[in-house]
């Protein structure tokens, strides 16, 4: 969503879209943290606290470095990597079902 709505600015050269691109970017962030802290009393993995952890660095390395444009390849990398921890984490879920 927040890539359809820069693209969406880019395109109609209308600064307002911009700022509903950035907002939803923060809210896909939020949801995406909301994720990991609620799967973790269930699924108390390494991989869980490892996501944690970059996110608070990459929130830490923001406020050092301000708007370097390096740092903001840090969130879609921590996407992808909750991305695969859910996969992970469904797949063991699923193996423990199918062994009862």
């Amino acid at each position: 969503m927040p890539l359809l709505l820069g693209l969406a600015g880019f395109v109609s050269k209308d600064d307002d879209i911009y700022i509903y691109a950035l907002l939803s970017t923060a809210a896909t962030g939020a949801i995406q943290v909301l994720i990991a802290l609620t799967m973790l009393p269930n699924h108390s993995s390494n991989l869980l606290y490892t996501y944690l952890s970059v996110t608070a660095i990459f929130f830490i390395l923001w406020k050092l470095l301000g708007d370097n444009f390096y740092i903001f390849s840090i969130p879609p990398a921590l996407a992808i990597f909750l991305t695969y921890i859910i996969y992970v984490e469904g797949k063991k879920e699923k193996i423990t079902i199918e062994e009862l």
